[in-house]
């Protein structure tokens, strides 16, 4: 079995470098919990580390997010980067647990009890901006955040919690649809003309193979 330790903090000083590097621990934290076996006991810890870190956003206390920064600190990309993205990681490492330990959902100690709390909040997080990437990078932004949630199990996971968080499972499900009409459009393109077509097939073939029929 592999080791999986949560890490996640904030520094006190914006760091890009840094900042980067914890949002890197994330994706390689999913990627493990996808692919390797891991101990309970560590995926019970990680995700109660994760969820005690979960922030309230200021006047939104249904929301909380994952975010390096504040909000308003950051330009329109590094939000995106650095507010976002940690946000989308850490929900999709938690649906993934979630997947593999459903009694996160039930139990009534202190992991299940950190879990209920941060994770509809995250989950409501990650839809402010409708997944999609930054400017021109919308798009490809959109496939990417799409490709994180799949991986973790995002269409299981709404198939057998569909009101955790309602509208997180109604815009996965409308940018899946939507994705696959612009597949079949041909017009998976952003504004400079740059094709996503092979990126939005490889997601499509992903959540098909995991779910045969969920749309």
């Amino acid at each position: 079995m592999k080791k999986l330790t949560c890490t996640f903090y904030r520094p006190e000083k914006v760091r890009i470098d840094e900042f980067q590097e914890i949002v890197e621990k994330l994706e390689k934290d999913l990627d493990t919990l996808c692919n390797d076996r891991i101990a309970a006991p560590d995926v019970y810890e990680y995700v109660y580390r994760l969820s005690e870190s979960a922030r309230v956003l200021k006047g939104k206390e249904e929301v909380r997010f994952l975010g390096l920064d504040e909000p308003a600190n950051m330009p329109g990309d590094a939000r995106v980067d650095f507010f976002y993205r940690p946000t989308y990681l850490g929900a999709a490492i938690m649906i993934r647990s979630v997947l593999l330990h459903p009694e996160l959902l039930g139990s009534e100690d202190r992991y299940g009890a950190a879990v209920q709390k941060a994770l509809p909040g995250l989950l409501l997080a990650c839809t402010g901006r409708g997944f999609l990437g930054h400017g021109y990078d919308r798009l490809r932004g959109l496939i990417e955040t799409l490709t994180v949630f799949t991986k973790a199990g995002a269409a299981e996971f709404i198939q057998k919690y569909p009101e955790l968080c309602h509208e997180f499972s109604d815009l996965y499900i409308q940018s899946m649809k939507m994705l696959e009409e612009k597949v079949e459009d041909h017009t998976v393109r952003n504004e400079w003309g740059d094709d996503y077509t092979k990126e939005a097939l490889a997601l499509l073939k992903d959540c098909r193979h995991r779910v045969s029929a969920w749309l």
